[in-house]
């Protein structure tokens, strides 16, 4: 059966989505199979729809995520107001659009400041809607079921919780175990009229505290983290702060990210850099760390969250 070339070149035109070559649609109408590439046709279409829908799907989800990123970032403090002799900064680079990672420092009274960083296992999505939550709970507001602050009947009519304190109320949560959550966490008391802080490690990196003549110093103290069903014992760490001190909480993301080599950032390198770096101001000595554990990792974007909060006792 001999097949027209103005057909043969109407068909194929008709099929041009399929790829089909002249003497394909010539073998394919021998046979009378053409309702096969119709059905084909049909089916690619379908395909090319869904696709379609995909992709806006996807492009919605992405501008979700882009505003839960913002969300989670409003949550973050910027500065320390009110207190000149202290200067605070931090970085946060998630490894997604948002972070399992999440810190804060607040007044607590005229005295004192609260301060903390929180790792919660895991990263996206679920990990950042419980930080969400966590931070909500980890407010100044007096009550008697508040974790910071709690009512009294004497002056000032409050009182401030010591940091294993706070821990402890944390870990009797059941609901960290009914969802298989944990987390590890530093929550620090800073006393500015004193010059001192205490602080309680709940499976945390222990802060580093880097004094003005280059010494370092970290404390082992520190229990479980919060969420494992453990007796507890969450030892309070105190320490005396001089002019030119400087103190940082950090999650693992930092420590524990690899070259091409797969070796650890490390907290020695970690440790190293910042030592050498104290004499910068502090903002640009993070930027710098930054760049450098981007430089280790050969990569702009990190496989896990990244944080990192300085505090700078100023001269």
């Amino acid at each position: 059966m001999h097949v027209q070339p103005s057909r043969v070149t109407a068909m194929q035109e008709n099929y041009d989505s399929l790829g089909l070559s002249a003497e394909d649609i010539n073998l394919i109408r021998q046979y009378n199979l053409t309702h096969v590439l119709d059905k084909i046709q049909d089916q690619q279409k379908l395909l090319e729809e869904h696709e379609q829908q995909l992709e806006e799907a996807l492009s919605r989800l992405e501008n979700d995520l882009e505003a839960a990123r913002e969300a989670q970032m409003s949550l973050l403090p910027k500065e320390l107001i009110g207190v000149p002799q202290i200067e605070f900064k931090a970085k946060f680079y998630p490894s997604q659009f948002v972070s399992g990672d999440i810190y804060n420092v607040f007044r607590l009274d005229e005295n004192h400041i609260g301060l903390y960083h929180i790792d919660i296992s895991g990263h996206g999505v679920p990990a950042a809607l419980f930080s969400v939550s966590l931070s909500q709970m980890l407010n100044t507001t007096i009550s008697r079921k508040n974790l910071l602050k709690v009512p009294v009947t004497e002056p000032p009519y409050y009182k401030i919780n010591p940091p294993d304190k706070v821990i402890g109320i944390l870990n009797e949560d059941q609901s960290f175990e009914r969802y298989g959550i944990y987390f590890t966490m530093v929550y620090m008391i800073i006393d500015i009229k004193a010059n001192t802080l205490s602080y309680t490690r709940a499976g945390h990196n222990p802060p580093l505290i880097i004094r003005n003549n280059g010494d370092i110093e970290t404390h082992a103290a520190g229990g479980f983290p919060v969420g494992w069903n453990f007796p507890r014992e969450d030892p309070v760490v105190n320490v005396q702060i001089e002019p030119g001190d400087r103190i940082f909480l950090y999650s693992d993301g930092i420590t524990e990210a690899i070259n091409e080599k797969s070796e650890l950032f490390s907290e020695k390198r970690l440790t190293k850099f910042l030592q050498e770096t104290r004499q910068l101001e502090l903002d640009v000595s993070l930027d710098n760390l930054i760049i450098n554990l981007q430089e280790y990792t050969g990569q702009k974007h990190f496989d896990d969250d990244v944080s990192i909060v300085g505090l700078s006792w100023l001269k």
